[in-house]
C-alpha cells in the first residue's frame, strides 16, 4: 500500500473565497508540498471540464508524474430513486464517466443516495442496485469501475451495501472510508465487511497531536483491516480535522507511514 492524497483533505483551499486553489495546481501541491505520487479528485472542484481543461490537468499531473485515481462525485440527485429520478440520478452520475475516462482515471465514487429515507425497504435496495448496475454498464466500456462509499443514508450501514452490491450482481466495488461509520457502528467490524471488495481506500484523518496520536479512532488498526483482507492499492488521505489542513496532512502522513 501506498499514500494519495484525496482532495477533499484541501476543501478549505479550494473553495478559499480570495485566493482558491485552482485543480490544475493540485498535482504539483500533492508531489512538491507533500512528496506524494497520486491524488483523487472531487467533481466540485473543477473549473470545467473543455477537452483542453481536461488535457492541461493530464499534462500537469504527468509532468510531475502523479497519478490520477479516481474522481469523487457529489451529485443532487438520489441513486436510491427509482423510475425517472433514479435514471436522472443515473444520467448526472454517469456524465462524469468520460471525464475520469479522458484523465486515466480507474473509477468514480458515486453515492448510495438515501440521505432523507428513513427505512430501507426491499423496494429501495433493488433501486438503488438497479441505478448502480446502470452506471456499470456505462462505465464499463471506458475500463472504469464504479464505487460506493460508506458515506450516509444507505451506505451508513455495510449489510445494506453488501446487499445492494449483491443485486446489482457484484458489479460495482466499495470505496471503504476509515472514519465515516455513524454513531452506534462498530467502525472496524463495518469496515472489515467491506475491505475485500475495495477499489479505493479513505484514509480518513481527523485530528492528530503533536505526539502523533489519533483519538477518533486507531489508524494502525484500520491499515491491519485494509492488509487483512488483502487490499494492495492506495490509501488516499483525507484530512477533516479542524487545524490547518497542510499541518494536519503532513501529520497524517508521518502517522500513516509508520504502519506501511
Amino acid at each position: 500500500m501506498k499514500l494519495s492524497l484525496a482532495g477533499w483533505s484541501l476543501n478549505r483551499q479550494f473553495r478559499h473565497p480570495r485566493r482558491p486553489l485552482a485543480l490544475l495546481d493540485f498535482p504539483k501541491v500533492a508531489r512538491r508540498r507533500f512528496g506524494l505520487e497520486a491524488i483523487e479528485l472531487n467533481n466540485v472542484f473543477f473549473a470545467e471540464t473543455s477537452a483542453k481543461y481536461l488535457r492541461e490537468l493530464t499534462r500537469r499531473a504527468r509532468g510531475e508524474g502523479v497519478a490520477i485515481l479516481n474522481i469523487a462525485v457529489d451529485e443532487a440527485y438520489d441513486l436510491c430513486a427509482s423510475g425517472w429520478m433514479g435514471r436522472r440520478a443515473v444520467n448526472a452520475y454517469g456524465w462524469w464517466i468520460s471525464v475520469a475516462a479522458e484523465l486515466g482515471c480507474a473509477a468514480i465514487r458515486a453515492n448510495s443516495g438515501g440521505r432523507e429515507i428513513q427505512e430501507f425497504t426491499p423496494s429501495v435496495l433493488r433501486a438503488c442496485a438497479e441505478n448502480f448496475a446502470a452506471l456499470a454498464a456505462r462505465a464499463k466500456p471506458y475500463g472504469l469501475r464504479i464505487v460506493m462509499e460508506n458515506h450516509w443514508g444507505l451506505s451508513a450501514c455495510p449489510d445494506r451495501m453488501l446487499r445492494v452490491r449483491k443485486l446489482a450482481g457484484n458489479c460495482f466495488d466499495f470505496l471503504p472510508d476509515f472514519g465515516n461509520w455513524p454513531k452506534g457502528v462498530d467502525g472496524y467490524a463495518a469496515l472489515a465487511k467491506i475491505m475485500p471488495f475495495a477499489k479505493a481506500v479513505h484514509a480518513k484523518v481527523k485530528e492528530i497531536a503533536s505526539d502523533g496520536s489519533h483519538p477518533a479512532f486507531d489508524l494502525g488498526r484500520c491499515v491491519e483491516i485494509a492488509r487483512a483482507a488483502g487490499y494492495q492499492g492506495w490509501l488516499g488521505i483525507e484530512y477533516e480535522g479542524a487545524g490547518e489542513e497542510n499541518t494536519g496532512i503532513r501529520r497524517a502522513i508521518r502517522e500513516l507511514r509508520k504502519y506501511l
